[in-house]
């Protein structure tokens, strides 16, 4: 049996590179001291944090403040998504990128390894296998994008209908709009709760309409809860309106949407599990058939 030199090469540096992947993945162990200081001083661990992730995500951003000089692919990207998601379009530009490119190098690693084994194929093969996985790795990052969006969005909605509650009970206690919307956002330390009590604090020091404001973050951020709850608030604080019952109703509605959103998930996982069925029968089929197909054909 002969021996190949760049064989054993191309299997060591394999295997080191599936060991670091696998090494990656486990859990970090942190050193006792960093741990004590995080539990004396929590505020300095939410800068250290910015900061590894800012290191981490420095060379995304990099690459895509180049991007960034072409219009063609600033006016694509979903605006509405990355404000909701508090990411640059420059971080965006440049993941995608990246992904691109790890796209394109991993047929031709495969087809590296098959022409080792002494498969040699045309040049188009590999050039159209890379181009057609970085389009795939692209769209796969704009929907992960959308995804985090779409989970942000229903975390805003859930939000929306406790004040809803909280905005209703408040002023059924005689308060009045502006102070019921500021006692029902003062809690909750989520993302939702700080960035609509940073809107509603930063309408009240600049002498603005709270309630104008929401409406402006619900129409940037895409939610229409949120111009919804301007909307009543609105009505409750120029007419005076008793708003009570309709606070209440409109906080149903919202809960009921998001209990049909949670059932049309489940459907949804329910319908993803029917595909690796079908593949687990069909691989039976083929192992209980091939033997007798074999004894046929080898008449």
């Amino acid at each position: 049996m002969s021996v190949s030199a760049p064989g054993m090469m191309l299997g060591a540096v394999t295997a080191l590179g599936g060991t670091l992947a696998v090494r990656s993945l486990l859990p970090q162990r942190t050193p006792l001291d960093q741990v004590l200081d995080r539990t004396h001083a929590p505020a300095p661990r939410a800068a250290s944090t910015r900061r590894v992730a800012k290191g981490s995500a420095g060379w995304a951003e990099r690459v895509g403040a180049r991007l960034m000089e072409t219009d063609a692919f600033v006016t694509r990207l979903p605006a509405r998504d990355l404000s909701l998601l508090k990411m640059a379009p420059a971080s965006l530009l440049g993941r995608c990128a990246l992904y691109a490119l790890g796209g394109f190098l991993i047929p031709q690693w495969i087809l590296f390894l098959l022409r080792v084994g002494g498969l040699a194929l045309p040049f188009v093969i590999p050039a159209a296998a890379g181009v057609g996985v970085a389009l795939f790795m692209v769209v796969k990052c704009l929907d992960d994008v959308r995804d985090q969006a779409t989970d942000a969005r229903r975390e805003y909605r859930y939000y929306i209908a406790s004040v809803l509650e909280r905005v209703a009970l408040a002023r059924n206690s005689d308060a009045g709009a502006a102070e019921a919307l500021a006692r029902a956002v003062e809690s909750g330390d989520g993302p939702a709760a700080v960035r609509i009590r940073d809107t509603v604090e930063h309408a009240r020091l600049a002498g603005l309409s709270p309630w104008d404001a929401l409406g402006r973050l619900g129409a940037e951020l895409g939610v229409p809860d949120i111009a919804r709850l301007s909307a009543s608030l609105s009505l409750a604080g120029e007419e005076q309106a008793a708003v009570y019952d309709q606070l209440g109703a409109q906080a149903e509605v919202v809960r009921r949407g998001l209990l049909a959103d949670r059932k049309e998930r489940a459907n949804v996982a329910t319908e993803k599990m029917h595909v690796p069925s079908l593949a687990i029968v069909f691989l039976m089929a083929v192992l209980l058939l091939a033997p007798a197909l074999v004894r046929i054909l080898s008449f």
